[in-house]
């Protein structure tokens, strides 16, 4: 994979894509910028060089071509206010109106293209809708790490139609930021995992047995994973399935640990308005939801979080929106700032992580916060080759 670090891009037509998949408004607001900020630096060294910047991005999920609320139009006034420039916008991403609209961009102009999801042909590995992407532009740029485990037409179809191909500034960042995880240089090496599905966390946590010291378990996992543990049942849920399955994978890696909560906030019930015990998990009524990691838990795994030198957040410990269920969340989050101002690596990925440690105000206190949670995560579970990543290789 070669960056742009020592490219020229004079005079060329550049196909940068980014993700410029951001959360916003009804109203058009845009809640979190983070993504097209950090693509900002990639766009501008094309156009600084005298190159035109040509932008290609998906946006949501449209299921039936066009719909307004996806246009990628909605971005454009705060993309010109980041790049301090107007923006030309292409009401389409191929075709023939748009490669005239290209070639009316002078030297150091930014076009951004519509949808690339309006065309279904990107998520069918279609080599026709390739053959027309590619063919606007002289040099691919892939800086769209949130996609990277997306194997869509411009992520891991699209580059091999470009003798130039590189990685933006952002894609490289995120993946030496990971690779960290990977490098054993400052063990022990710790991973927090939350959230709500384990049939999306179970081949990341796989992936880090052979690479973490201990893995520590919050959220929605925390039960799959102690109904394995103590095999109450002759038959088992998909979750619960899934939890043994990894506790037989832990068996074959035996320097990493994994550990569950000995205590949760718990309740029959969920909404925002409902008072939460504090229970072991050995006193779990069946049928009870777990809303946090309890007091003990947060002081057990706050220890270990304080004494590791590479530290994975992937997931928030419970329902952190609800003021009375964020205690355990707030507590990681502590743990994970004062263990990196101490001089510990930490990374953070995944939007409910994220937002998280924003709400909690500590998101300048890690050493770096992915813009993708599930690449991340995938990333992780592919032991680093994704079909995406492959197709930049020379």
């Amino acid at each position: 994979m070669v960056g742009i670090q020592d490219v020229s891009f004079q005079d060329k037509k550049v196909l940068i894509r980014v993700d410029f998949n951001v959360p916003i408004t009804d109203q058009g607001v845009i809640i979190d910028d983070r993504r097209i900020r950090r693509s900002v630096p990639t766009i501008q060294k094309v156009i600084k060089d005298g190159g035109i910047a040509i932008l290609l991005s998906h946006f949501g999920r449209p299921k039936h071509g066009y719909a307004a609320r996806y246009s990628l139009s909605r971005l454009l006034p705060t993309l010109s206010s980041l790049l301090k420039q107007p923006i030309q916008f292409a009401p389409n991403c191929i075709g023939a109106a748009v490669q005239e609209q290209i070639n009316t961009l002078a030297p150091g102009g930014i076009l951004l293209l519509e949808n690339v999801r309006f065309h279904a042909e990107e998520t069918l590995e279609d080599k026709h809708f390739a053959q027309a992407l590619a063919a606007l532009a002289d040099v691919y740029i892939n800086e769209a790490f949130g996609t990277i485990h997306r194997k869509h037409v411009s992520t891991s179809l699209l580059p091999a139609y470009f003798k130039e191909r590189y990685a933006g500034y952002l894609l490289q960042q995120e993946i030496a930021a990971i690779d960290k995880l990977f490098s054993k240089e400052q063990s022990p090496v710790v991973a927090i995992m939350g959230g709500n599905k384990l049939v999306d966390k179970a081949k990341p946590i796989e992936g880090l047995m052979r690479y973490v010291d201990h893995i520590l378990i919050g959220g929605g996992l925390v039960l799959p994973f102690y109904h394995a543990k103590q095999a109450r049942y002759l038959s088992y849920t998909e979750p619960e399935a899934i939890a043994s399955r990894l506790f037989d994978a832990l068996m074959c890696n035996s320097h990493c640990q994994l550990w569950l909560p000995t205590d949760a906030l718990t309740a029959p019930e969920m909404h925002a308005q409902v008072a939460p015990s504090t229970l072991s998990l050995a006193d779990m009524p069946c049928g009870a939801n777990i809303l946090d990691i309890g007091p003990a838990t947060q002081a057990r795994f706050s220890a270990w979080i304080l004494e590791a030198k590479t530290i994975l957040w992937a997931g928030p410990m419970g329902v952190f929106e609800w003021d009375q269920c964020a205690a355990g969340t707030v507590a990681i989050a502590q743990a994970i700032a004062q263990a990196t101002q101490h001089g510990a690596y930490s990374i953070v990925g995944g939007g409910d992580t994220s937002a998280a440690i924003k709400q909690i105000g500590y998101e300048n206190q890690v050493s770096y916060i992915s813009t993708g949670g599930g690449a991340l995560l995938a990333y992780i579970a592919a032991d680093r080759k994704l079909p995406s990543l492959e197709a930049l290789k020379e």
